[in-house]
């Protein structure tokens, strides 16, 4: 297996309750797909599920180095599965550019507390 990048992310969760009260469903339309926004309401403390995926989102580009590759926020999911860590499904412009350099997988993982959610990275050229 080969590591072909690493990214990480913190942010603060008060910084995602501000864009969700500033720009409510646009925000949530730009940002998350609609499984993510259907699994984070759920949560008691929804604005740090926001604030997690978030930081997925951010530090899967980083990882990714598609910043000009046209991915949109919503090419990139956080997926939870039953009985399994989360996982990166990736679609649209972020699925085609991990193709042409050679991503297989994104390993991630997530933390949060009360005031802050990160992701840490890792995208290699194997499945396993």
């Amino acid at each position: 297996m080969t590591i072909l990048g690493i990214g990480t992310e913190i942010v603060e969760c008060v910084r995602i309750v501000k864009m969700l009260e500033t720009h409510g469903e646009q925000f949530l339309d730009r940002v998350y797909t609609p499984n993510e926004v259907e699994y984070c309401l759920k949560a008691a403390n929804a604005n740090q599920y926001f604030a997690t995926r978030w930081a997925a989102k951010e530090a899967t580009m980083k990882a990714m180095r598609c910043r000009k590759q046209g991915v949109k926020w919503t090419d990139i999911e956080t997926v939870v599965r039953q009985g399994e860590g989360p996982t990166i499904a990736l679609g649209g412009a972020a699925a085609i550019w991990a193709e042409q350099i050679g991503i297989e997988k994104i390993h991630v993982s997530l933390a949060t507390c009360r005031t802050h959610a990160t992701a840490y990275v890792i995208a290699t050229d194997e499945l396993h």
